[in-house]
């Protein structure tokens, strides 16, 4: 328990503190403080003859804000010995005290004893020993020593704390710099809990010290019993490492390393780990078993005070690896490497990256995945000019090459002006115009790597393509475009409410030409119509896709705001367009000339509710199409959350092919829930729990068989019990999941985890299931 220096660390301060009174003793004014020192005592006295000095009755040194209280100090001269007795007090600068019957220094303050130390440190925590001595001025010894951070029962302060350390002998040598501690006992509730007859640790004046930490000890059906041994290694001022050996007995023997270091300008983080075991859900002798790894590295270093560079790696053996191992899974589901380069000169940005993916998801494999090499972007804006209107540039330069698959170079510019201006009635008007211009250069034109582009370009079943389009081809276009947005906010003041209506509407031309089917769409993939694309000039993320032809967009914002500082706002709005544009994904809610209406509701009256929710109405039937709701409701003692997502099911014309494997899948209806909660039953206790419920039972089509999404309407679920008080803290949780992935399985999980304050945690994965497995 690497933790226990830390418990008696304060132990090493009595040495100090004993240092301090020695010196008010000698020295009327401490060198280098610059603090006078005060001095009062009933009495003072002196034996010429013996060289003693003897201050008697209520005795106070003080120095700044350090005082030394006793009934009696004596100073001898001739054997330079201080001793203090009845009553003894230490009070140091930084508020904590310590209490002795008897303190004596002597030798230039080298050599130090005290008996019946009492200590009360800045922290509240006490620490009592029966007697502390101090020798050749480095080495400290500590005998019959308890320590404990938990307050004393307030109606029987006899009574042991919540827990406390014992230790028979605590020895701090400040020259090896490590704290020994002998028969050493912890015990909760009075009742001995864990006992080591020898321990060293690091002296708590140490920052950073090698040695070994806590244990991990769990069950699980996917790994069986696993024991976990971490050891912790300084490799000097500025990094370290941590190796991590686990060993289970299902899954292998697991060796993880993390390795940090810090530079002038910068940082390195990386961990790797390695596994030889059978890749299925058993071990068994008949399945070949192989080596199987991760690595997650990242760094950034300072290049000057504009410009810094940095990268992060991430690749993995298979895609069931760092779920089964229990290491942290990408949130979208993807390994993504990266390198870059950014900065923020004064008239703009820059950013250069490159990019390599490494998808987690069955049946999508690596061949095809982009290799981005590089994507540069520069942005440039200008003061504003003589008119007040706002000049800005836009350069981008894309390299997407594949082991199989479309080969894409890009090189794109917009330059872009803008101006605001008002009018006499409070009305106000943004007119903008931009001008971008696109070249592509495409080599190795393949649907296995791009499954959107029209099948009609490549052989099917054998038969030659209907529409010839070469493989490689040099494309260029231009696309021009003006807008105008005009909103005109009228306000009420009123009690208990100020009113808001704002009317919007803007409207934006362009030609329709400027898209191609041949083109392949790399960044603009996945498009639904939202709220936050209203009186956007490009509602098209990415460069690829262009939002063409002439639109005029329209909304109502309202809003209500009361004194407390509450609000409640309403954002409704819809986009007509002269003529469809065919390049905009089916289904988006933005592919036909009249698109669906979009909006969003906040609703935030006070601390205790915060709601927003959005959503997608059809244009015709008013029916939902999609829906995404996040609410919190309650005081800090009873705090609810929600969100609801709804996707409608995918049309026909949707479907779409996976890169690399041939598959075809066209989505069916997604219903989501996600409940949560959080109480604190009492001045301890409080529960958490949160659950995630699948609320559709639509299916897929997969290659043309109807496939379910889920066989558990319940996808993962939690439950946890925590326990806090001033000392120490309890977390035991269980959970459920139901995923399922290869030589992941759906099953249980309990997990606890222990603090004690000052020391350190313990605790784990105590336990994990699948049934029937």
């Amino acid at each position: 328990m690497t933790g226990q220096a830390l418990c008696l660390a304060a132990a090493m301060l009595l040495g100090l503190w004993l240092t301090r009174a020695t010196a008010f003793a000698q020295h009327p004014t401490q060198p280098g403080t610059g603090a006078p020192m005060t001095f009062q005592a009933d009495e003072v006295e002196y034996e010429e003859e013996h060289s003693l000095t003897i201050a008697k009755g209520h005795v106070e040194i003080a120095q700044g804000a350090q005082i030394l209280l006793a009934d009696v100090v004596t100073y001898n001269q001739r054997t330079d010995t201080v001793t203090a007795s009845g009553h003894v007090s230490l009070m140091s600068d930084d508020g904590q005290v310590v209490f002795a019957d008897y303190m004596e220094l002597r030798d230039s303050m080298n050599n130090a004893f005290a008996h019946d130390v009492r200590m009360l440190l800045n922290d509240r925590s006490r620490l009592v020993a029966n007697a502390a001595r101090r020798t050749n001025g480095n080495h400290l010894d500590l005998r019959k020593v308890v320590y404990s951070p938990c307050d004393l029962c307030a109606s029987d302060p006899s009574k042991p704390p919540v827990w406390q350390l014992r230790a028979n002998q605590v020895t701090d040598d400040k020259d090896l710099q490590k704290l020994e501690f002998r028969d050493a006992v912890m015990e909760i509730e009075g009742w001995p809990v864990f006992y080591t007859p020898y321990i060293v640790t690091p002296d708590p004046s140490v920052k950073r010290a090698s040695g070994f930490l806590t244990p991990s000890i769990g069950n699980s059906s996917t790994l069986g019993f696993h024991i976990g041994i971490p050891y912790y290694q300084t490799l000097g001022p500025s990094a370290d490492m941590t190796i991590y050996p686990r060993f289970t007995t299902s899954a292998g023997q697991d060796l993880a390393a993390e390795y940090r270091q810090r530079f002038s300008n910068g940082e390195f983080n990386g961990i790797a780990s390695i596994d030889y075991s059978n890749v299925g859900f058993r071990a068994d002798p008949t399945v070949k078993h192989d080596w199987r790894w991760h690595v997650n590295e990242s760094g950034v270093w300072d290049i000057d005070d504009t410009y810094r560079t940095g990268f992060s790696l991430q690749r993995v053996s298979d895609q069931t690896y760092l779920l089964r191992f229990g290491f942290p899974f990408p949130v979208l589901g993807t390994e993504i490497s990266r390198a870059y380069l950014e900065g923020f000169p004064d008239n703009g940005s820059l950013d250069v990256n490159a990019y390599t993916f490494q998808p987690l998801t069955p049946s999508l494999g690596d061949s095809t995945q982009p290799i981005v090499l590089p994507v540069v972007n520069r942005d440039w804006q200008f003061k504003p000019d003589s008119v007040g209107g706002t000049l800005r540039f836009n350069a981008n330069l894309l390299d997407i090459v594949r082991e199989v698959g479309t080969q894409t170079r890009r090189l794109s510019g917009t330059a872009g002006w803008d101006r605001t201006f008002r009018d006499g009635l409070g009305g106000e008007y943004k007119f903008q115009i931009n001008v971008r211009a696109d070249a592509y250069s495409i080599s190795g034109l393949s649907n296995l790597s791009n499954p959107d582009l029209p099948s009609a370009y490549f052989r099917q079943n054998g038969m030659p393509p209907i529409q010839h389009v070469p493989s490689d081809f040099f494309a260029s276009r231009a696309f021009p475009q003006m807008g105008l947005t005009w909103d005109y906010p009228v306000v009420r003041h009123g009690d208990p409410f100020d009113l808001m209506v704002q009317p919007m509407v803007a409207t934006f031309v362009g030609p329709s030409s400027g898209n191609s089917h041949r083109i392949p769409d790399e960044d603009s993939l996945g498009y639904q119509f939202r709220d936050t694309d209203l009186f956007r000039a490009d509602r098209l993320q990415g460069y690829d896709l262009l939002d063409t032809g002439q639109r005029v967009d329209y909304g109502l914002h309202l809003g209500a705001y009361d004194k407390t500082g509450g609000s409640y706002r309403l954002l409704v709005g819809q986009s007509y367009r002269a003529e469809p544009n065919p390049f905009v994904p089916p289904g988006s809610g933005m592919d036909q000339r009249l698109s669906d209406i979009v909006g969003r509701v906040v609703l935030a009256p006070s601390s205790y509710l915060d709601m927003i929710y959005r959503f997608r109405l059809d244009k015709e039937s008013l029916g939902n199409r999609s829906q995404e709701l996040a609410l919190s409701a309650g005081p800090a003692n009873l705090k609810f959350g929600a969100s609801y997502l709804l996707i409608p099911a995918e049309q026909p014309s949707q479907l779409i092919t996976v890169p690399g494997s041939g598959n075809t899948i066209l989505y069916g209806k997604r219903e989501q829930l996600n409940l949560s909660v959080g109480a604190k039953v009492t001045r301890y206790w409080s529960l958490a729990a949160s659950e995630t419920i699948n609320l559709t039972n639509a299916s897929n089509i997969v290659n043309g068989v109807v496939t379910p999404q889920a066989n558990n309407a319940n996808l993962q679920s939690s439950l946890s019990a925590i326990y806090q008080d001033e000392c120490m803290a309890f977390i035991a949780t269980a959970s459920q999941s139901a995923i399922r992935n290869g030589d992941v399985t759906p099953g249980y999980t309990v997990m606890f985890t222990l603090v004690f304050k000052n020391i350190g945690q313990i605790g784990g994965n105590v336990l994990s299931v699948s049934p029937g497995q």
